[in-house]
């Protein structure tokens, strides 16, 4: 022990008069098995619970990383350049969801409105109308 760990000498001092003062209650807590404070249990114990935190860190950030990026390709196609949706055959139905939600409001020209809604978007004219 001196020539190896000779700054651990006081405390192996300590624990071997414990040990020859009471030899039954030393040998006993040596049969007890592997504590908490022996080295190679506690390397095998962190080793193990770092490898599962590490696992669930993993398997909770893919998913989220998978989700962010769809979120931020959605957000990017949709921009204020982003081409405008075509109503193609829904011109019809279009126009009639527009007369019906004007109707409720209480406007008298809703189909009017709707119509001339529906061929400025046909034509993507954005100009303020006359």
């Amino acid at each position: 022990m001196a020539e190896f760990a000779p700054e651990e000498l006081p405390a192996f001092d300590l624990l071997t008069s414990a040990c020859f003062a009471a030899p039954g209650k030393a040998g006993g807590a040596r049969v007890s098995g592997a504590g908490l404070a022996d080295p190679t249990l506690t390397g095998l114990l962190w080793g193990v619970m770092g490898g599962l935190t590490t696992e669930m860190t993993l398997a909770g950030v893919r998913p989220g990383r998978t989700r962010w990026r769809q979120e931020r390709q959605r957000r990017k196609a949709g921009g204020p350049d982003a081409p405008l949706p075509a109503l193609g055959d829904a011109f019809p139905e279009a126009e009639a969801v527009i007369t019906d939600h004007l109707r409720s409001a209480g406007r008298e020209d809703a189909e009017a409105i709707a119509h001339r809604a529906t061929d400025r978007w046909a034509r993507r004219d954005w100009t303020t109308p006359q």
